[in-house]
């Protein structure tokens, strides 16, 4: 009897794990994951204004919801724009990028000097 009572309470307990429900993301994806798949795995279908339009409203919605950008986003907006040639954009999301994650700040900087000369005001040359 006591075998039973531990078994079923033991069955019980795992069915209980299963209705958890998932922890909540710390950032908004959006279409990021599959804009950056796409631009790597298909890079002819992978239309610069295509993704900067999906990604710019992603960046709105996380904006609307109070919830953070993930890392990266704006880098690829910056490299999105650069290949449509508008290099002041890239710029303003390189440096945002740089700014909301301090951790690219060495591949922000290489990238920003590469096209300007320019580097973040703390950066070692």
């Amino acid at each position: 009897m006591r075998h039973i009572f531990l078994l079923m309470s033991g069955l019980i307990s795992l069915s209980l794990v299963g209705c958890a429900t998932a922890p909540k993301s710390l950032y908004s994806w959006g279409e990021f994951p599959q804009q950056t798949y796409l631009s790597l795995s298909l890079p002819e279908k992978a239309m610069p204004q295509d993704q900067v339009l999906k990604l710019e409203k992603d960046v709105e919605k996380a904006k609307a919801k109070n919830l953070a950008v993930p890392p990266g986003l704006y880098a690829h907006l910056g490299l999105q724009y650069l290949n449509m040639n508008d290099a002041p954009r890239a710029i303003q999301y390189f440096e945002l990028e740089r700014q909301i994650y301090p951790e690219s700040t060495v591949l922000m900087d290489r990238l920003l000097k590469k096209m300007t000369g320019q580097t973040s005001a703390g950066a070692k040359k």
